[in-house]
């Protein structure tokens, strides 16, 4: 089995009656689509571990898995320098980690090359016809800077708060939206997302390696 480790925490989101978080969603939906033979559970698990800092305390888990001749997958963001990150560091320090016991190959959102996270890439695979939620979203965030100028009380970007708002916001069935509070972000649904975009080429390219037998 293939194990993809990433940071969101999926047993702490289960503690708040989640079932699970969108980033898990996100890459069981996105080898759902590009790879459709292969089978979540069966062929692949994802694994949060709450922060790329846990990766020492999930040893045992990363060399059970390649004692058996799988593969280990981590998927992290890169950060900014804002938040202490940034590509070439947060991939300096991540790769610091693996030795013997801990082997894995890593991804580091939004693309394997640039700063910046998750939500950034969610960003830009958006439906375009929905664009007008992230356009009053950034007038919000130009709003709470100019109010805050010497970023004293108040954190912006705030990206994990803009793409909640732009999928609660979206009209939905009520069985959509007791999805939704349970951790499904209907990534599969291209009324909200694309998982066909170029965006997310970096990503595919990086999963094939792996996971094309499965195509």
């Amino acid at each position: 089995m293939i194990k993809i480790f990433i940071e969101s925490g999926v047993n702490a989101a289960q503690k708040h009656d989640k079932e699970t978080t969108n980033e898990q969603d996100f890459i069981v939906k996105v080898i759902a689509k590009h790879f459709p033979n292969c089978k979540y559970k069966v062929d692949f698990d994802v694994i949060g571990i709450n922060g790329w800092t846990n990766i020492p305390k999930n040893e045992y888990e990363f060399k059970e898995n390649s004692d058996k001749g799988f593969s280990n997958l981590v998927i992290f963001d890169a950060d900014e320098e804002r938040n202490g990150g940034g590509f070439a560091k947060r991939q300096s320090e991540i790769l610091a980690m693996k030795s013997e016991s801990i082997e894995f190959d890593l991804f580091l959102w939004p693309d394997n090359h640039t700063d910046g996270d998750f939500e950034m890439l969610l960003s830009k695979i958006i439906n375009p016809e929905h664009q007008c939620l992230l356009d009053c979203y950034e007038n919000f965030e130009d709003e709470v800077r100019a109010n805050d100028p010497e970023e004293e009380k108040y954190e912006t970007p705030g990206r994990k708060g803009e793409m909640y708002s732009y999928i609660s916001l979206q009209k939905m069935s009520q069985k959509q939206k007791k999805e939704l509070s349970k951790g499904y972000w209907m990534f599969d649904d291209s009324k909200y997302w694309d998982l066909s975009s170029d965006e997310l080429k970096p990503l595919i390219d990086f999963l094939g390696v792996y996971f094309n037998e499965w195509k």
